[in-house]
């Protein structure tokens, strides 16, 4: 299975950037996960103010911590 994963920084400062996958997020192929993970990031997004996206890509098996909640 395929997930978003994004890249985001505080948005206060810019600083301190990481990257989180986003829960709830799984795709069977890269296509849908690619074609999806705009809309997805910009909902977390909303959520989650505090950060701001600054990109994404799509992986499969990413051994990266799962996206704040809001």
């Amino acid at each position: 299975m395929f997930e978003v994963i994004v890249m985001v920084c505080l948005a206060a400062t810019g600083e301190d950037c990481r990257e989180y996958k986003l829960p709830d997020n799984e795709f069977t192929d890269v296509v849908s996960c690619i074609r999806e993970s705009h809309a997805e990031a910009a909902a977390w997004q909303l959520k989650n103010n505090k950060y701001s996206i600054i990109g994404t890509r799509c992986a499969k098996d990413a051994k990266v911590a799962v996206a704040p909640a809001g």
